[in-house]
């Protein structure tokens, strides 16, 4: 191996390296701390009207004006061999579920008006689910809201046993008698109480901003509310813990950084010699440069690899054998926190490499 090369430094000075590196896997704690931040709004990407489902389904519940536009907003629905619908019923019950901040979150559920609507429903969304005990009343849980709940097969919940996690409306009775293996918290019930001014619009042919574009295209024409995509108002509201995650991976990223720095501005120093030799043989300063980046971005891609081998071994056990269990979890991956971890990286990268600029620019083998 080339002694200019940047794995002879690493591999002739292990042990400096390692403790660098493991300075710079700290930066996956930052990536916990995203997924901490960001489980309580994604307990919501399962449940109704969030983007996921809008690809495939848009709520579609009553008129601004007259109830007569109901009835021609729906003679237009059923005439179009793109689209299809469901009537739905109001709902029966609410569901509060615990976060992994501590903190409740809660949503109306879907409510069907019999057991044939909700396996159009589960068929148009791709939902596993054995029909032959549901009926009317029955209720239908993902596991991770029936653990989250305290609801096994078989239990009932009536009027008369509220809760702080749920609510069952007075003249309802509910029966859980199917838990699905789908992700996050989802909860379907079967009523013979539905609503001809209320539907759930799907599309035959067409999904996604295709069929959201004809729902308000018939919406507005009609005077009908079109429902939205949730996920839009939980990201805002869920926007304070954003802003602190970022002044957090910041702050982490600054203290890495310097810490970093002072740490090896003593050995980088050392250095002086090999960098004045390698100047004095002709090699130029970029080549140089290039070493010394490449020696630092090596150790960097070395941490993060362990780091995120450690981290999502961290995660697998303590979903499974902590978080699970109680019907909670942390997601493996999140845009918000795999930001933090590259700004943390930059942050602390992007100054060792411009130090080695300045010491490169002073490196003269006269002064030797």
């Amino acid at each position: 191996m080339s002694p200019f090369s940047p794995l002879y430094y690493i591999k002739q000075n292990k042990s400096r390296c390692i403790l660098l590196m493991l300075m710079l896997m700290l930066s996956s704690v930052i990536y916990v701390g995203g997924l901490y931040v960001t489980g309580p709004p994604s307990t919501f990407e399962s449940l109704a009207y969030t983007n996921d489902h809008c690809v495939y389904m848009i709520d579609v519940s009553g008129v601004k004006k007259r109830e007569s536009h109901m009835d021609e907003f729906m003679a237009e629905v059923k005439a179009d061999e793109t689209l299809d619908y469901i009537y739905y019923a109001p709902n029966m019950a609410y569901f509060n579920w615990d976060t992994v901040m501590n903190f409740t979150c809660s949503s109306n559920h879907m409510t069907f008006g019999s057991v044939e609507d909700f396996k159009k429903h589960c068929e148009y969304l791709d939902i596993d689910v054995d029909y032959s005990k549901l009926k009317t009343g029955s209720l239908v849980l993902s596991e991770l809201l029936a653990k989250n709940l305290g609801l096994e097969l078989g239990d009932t919940i009536d009027e008369f046993e509220k809760s702080e996690l749920y609510n069952v409306y007075e003249g309802y009775t509910l029966t859980v008698d199917y838990i699905t293996d789908q992700d996050g918290y989802a909860a379907y019930m079967i009523s013979d109480r539905t609503s001809e001014k209320a539907i759930y619009l799907y599309g035959k042919t067409i999904t996604g901003d295709a069929l959201r574009a004809k729902a308000i295209t018939l919406g507005a024409k009609y005077d009908i509310f079109v429902g939205g995509t949730t996920m839009e108002d939980i990201d805002s509201q869920f926007s304070a813990f954003y802003f602190i995650f970022g002044f957090i991976v910041i702050l982490v990223s600054v203290i890495i950084a310097i810490t970093i720095n002072t740490a090896f501005a003593g050995m980088y120093q050392k250095r002086n010699y090999e960098i004045a030799v390698y100047r004095a043989i002709g090699i130029s300063k970029k080549k140089i440069l290039r070493k010394l980046a490449m020696e630092l971005i090596i150790s960097d891609i070395i941490a993060v690899v362990i780091g995120g081998s450690v981290t999502m071994l961290f995660l697998y056990l303590f979903n499974n054998l902590v978080l699970y269990p109680k019907g909670l979890y942390l997601n493996y991956f999140h845009p918000l926190a795999l930001a933090g971890v590259l700004i943390c990286n930059l942050v602390s990268l992007v100054p060792l490499i411009l130090c080695r600029v300045k010491q490169i620019k002073k490196a003269d083998i006269t002064e030797y």
